[in-house]
């Protein structure tokens, strides 16, 4: 009789019980792994096999039985709640990854329970399952908790999930379909001091309605752009905002085909809204810092007014901020 097959025996005729040496074998381990493989093949009858492997001694033969339990589902789900309480975090990982395949599961109950795991992999599986699933108040409500989580990548991905600002807009002079040469014949630059300025560790500020054209900026320091924000003493990769209103004349005499505004760059990803009015977002990753941009304001900008210009920059390393000059143009 091979070793596998031995120890299968073994496993089932002491009622799951495994019996691990102080000093196994070379290989033995090996072998237990090969003999759940073996068994996996016959279905839900290998459940006791495959739990017994979860009390095994060594960390492989109880990520293969995980994995195997997950493969089964459902039938596997009273095995799958015993590997999620397992020290391993793979373990853990696994057995919520089977769980969740379990229609019969509370699956708002497990993903709460896994953000407040202590390993961060298995709060991120639990993050990816919230953003997939139809966002009810729960599953807002658990994303909501895993954006102050205490893991950046798991904060982001939260964040991200939650984020309700997105608009396509192809700026004028992108478009395919326009049918003539378009000219900037007025260009307003936007002031490099004075700006306003926060920082964004837990990437809610929008929800403090830091877009807002009515939000209080005035407890905010000031800074200023065409320079990356740790030339102002700010060593730090994230989120951070910019607040500024600026005076626009009255609108030229003449066609006006689009209003934009110009950014020559952002390290490394920008949103921005003007007097409260989300108009696009220049995020392509950490490829963008170095690429100009522009939006189309059009609709809007106030002529011969205040108007509050907003900017949400995400940077993920090195130097981050506006750190090349900003524009208003007039297109014809």
């Amino acid at each position: 009789m091979r070793a596998s097959s031995r120890w299968l025996a073994v496993c089932t005729g002491l009622s799951l019980s495994v019996v691990v040496a102080a000093a196994e074998a070379p290989g033995a381990a090996a072998a237990r792994r090969q003999a759940l493989l073996e068994a996996a093949g016959n279905g839900v009858a290998a459940l006791p096999v495959l739990q017994g492997g979860l009390k095994d001694a060594n960390p492989v033969v109880q990520r293969t039985a995980a994995r195997l339990l997950a493969d089964l589902g459902a039938p596997a789900q009273e095995a799958l709640l015993e590997g999620w309480s397992s020290p391993d975090p793979v373990v853990r990982q696994t057995a919520l990854k089977g769980l969740l395949k379990v229609e019969a599961v509370d699956a708002e109950a497990i993903l709460g329970r896994a953000l407040d795991d202590s390993s961060s992999p298995v709060r991120m599986m639990a993050v990816q399952a919230l953003v997939r699933r139809p966002r009810t108040a729960g599953i807002e409500a658990l994303l909501q908790k895993a954006a102050g989580d205490d893991d950046d990548t798991v904060r982001a991905q939260a964040s991200r999930a939650l984020w309700p600002f997105h608009r396509d807009v192809t700026p004028l002079r992108e478009r395919p379909d326009w049918d003539h040469e378009v000219a900037v014949v007025q260009s307003l630059p936007l002031p490099a001091e004075g700006w306003r300025f926060a920082l964004d560790p837990r990437r809610d500020g929008h929800l403090k309605k830091w877009h807002e054209a009515d939000f209080d900026d005035s407890a905010w320091p000031t800074i200023a752009i065409e320079q990356a924000w740790e030339k102002a003493g700010h060593t730090y990769d994230g989120v951070a905002w910019y607040r500024r209103q600026v005076e626009v004349p009255a609108r030229p005499e003449g066609v006006i085909n689009a209003v934009e505004i110009a950014c020559d760059g952002v390290d490394e990803c920008a949103w921005i809204w003007v007097n409260g009015i989300y108009v696009g977002q220049h995020d392509i990753g950490p490829a963008g810092w170095e690429k100009a941009f522009t939006l189309d304001i059009t609709d809007a900008l106030r002529w011969g007014a205040t108007n509050q210009i907003t900017v949400r920059v995400l940077d993920s390393a090195f130097a981050g901020g506006i750190w090349k000059p900003m524009r208003i143009e007039v297109l014809r």
